[in-house]
């Protein structure tokens, strides 16, 4: 906990001090909603549950989908930036299985938050020195229900943690329409290691809309809590992905 609250403490301070001496009127701002189709590799351990191997790609995952969003929004001016992303994925799924001679359903449920916050420093039009903040938080829960309905049991993990990353981005044009970007970072924090990297190509419609496309993983080395409440995740996300965004 102590390691999540300055964590926090210093990305807010990076990103609110890194543009005050800019003046407003010299801001750009972009905003757009994107989609990951992101797989899992690695391996997962809960409570008193053996550490699991996971490996799923996107296909495998995509039928337990109950909902998923993310947004992206970012200020550059000339010489310092913020930036602000958010991203939600829930999975659920249902299976009949038998308990003491008694067949009932059972209800898995997968809630994923990660937020980031950040500032960073503009080395040239093209490349940008980062440090940003991300904050995760995974709720997991199983529910028993008998073959009535009457009956329902269950039991739930909530466990949240946060890492400060440094990493870099490099952005280019490519023609008058087209653009391409390439961004990498490292940190540590709540996480033993973590570690992200990204590769997109976009073309603008006009001078304010435009869309991406891209590649990117986020990889993460975290184990936190005692008990029951006991979370080993050591995963990586990975997988294509696609924006649709607006500038002002």
């Amino acid at each position: 906990m102590r390691r999540t609250l300055a964590v926090a403490l210093i990305v807010l301070m990076s990103a609110t001090t890194v543009g005050a001496a800019e003046n407003a009127n010299d801001w750009s701002h972009e905003i757009g909603l994107y989609g990951w189709l992101a797989g899992l590799k690695g391996t997962i351990g809960i409570g008193d549950v053996a550490e699991q191997p996971v490996e799923a790609n996107f296909d495998d995952l995509a039928g337990f989908v109950d909902f998923a969003m993310a947004l992206h929004y970012e200020a550059r001016g000339a010489k310092s930036l913020f930036l602000a992303d958010v991203s939600y994925t829930g999975l659920g799924s249902e299976r009949d299985a038998t308990v003491l001679q008694q067949p009932v359903k059972v209800k898995m449920d997968l809630d994923q938050w990660i937020v980031e916050l950040g500032g960073g420093f503009r080395v040239s039009p093209k490349i940008d020195v980062l440090v940003v903040g991300r904050y995760y938080n995974m709720d997991t829960g199983a529910t028993v229900i008998s073959d009535s309905g009457e009956d329902e049991q269950g039991n739930s993990v909530s466990t949240g943690w946060a890492d400060i990353f440094l990493g870099g981005r490099y952005t280019t044009t490519l023609g008058t329409k087209w653009f391409a970007a390439l961004r990498g970072d490292i940190g540590v924090g709540g996480s033993d290691f973590a570690w992200f990297g990204q590769i997109s190509l976009g073309y603008m419609f006009s001078d304010k809309w435009g869309t991406a496309l891209g590649y990117r993983i986020l990889d993460l080395d975290y184990s936190g809590n005692e008990g029951v409440s006991y979370l080993r995740y050591d995963m990586a996300q990975s997988g294509l992905g696609g924006s649709l965004g607006c500038r002002f």
